[in-house]
């Protein structure tokens, strides 16, 4: 039997079905420095779920002309127009 404060373990199987967002698989040694997330989750579909699925004959149209999309940018690299209009909310 191995130690109780051994850095070392042991895992048998890991499955992983889905990381999503700010979420993260991390092994070993890690850290995070300086992480920023940011999304905009536009869907015109759904989800799938499962093992071996599969979608056929689909087809899918998204009109998304949604000019707040470029407010994640830094201040410095958003055009004049939009820094202008963010102020003024």
């Amino acid at each position: 039997m191995s130690n109780a404060l051994s850095p070392t373990f042991i895992i048998g199987s890991i499955q992983i079905h889905q990381i999503s967002g700010a979420s993260c698989l991390n092994m070993g040694n890690t850290w995070a420095s300086g992480f920023q997330s940011h999304s905009k989750h536009n869907q015109g579909f759904g989800n799938v779920y499962g093992e071996r699925s599969s979608i056929q004959g689909n087809r899918t149209l998204q009109n998304d002309p949604d000019g707040l999309d470029l407010a994640v940018l830094p201040e410095h690299a958003r055009p004049s127009w939009l820094s202008s209009w963010l102020r003024g909310r």
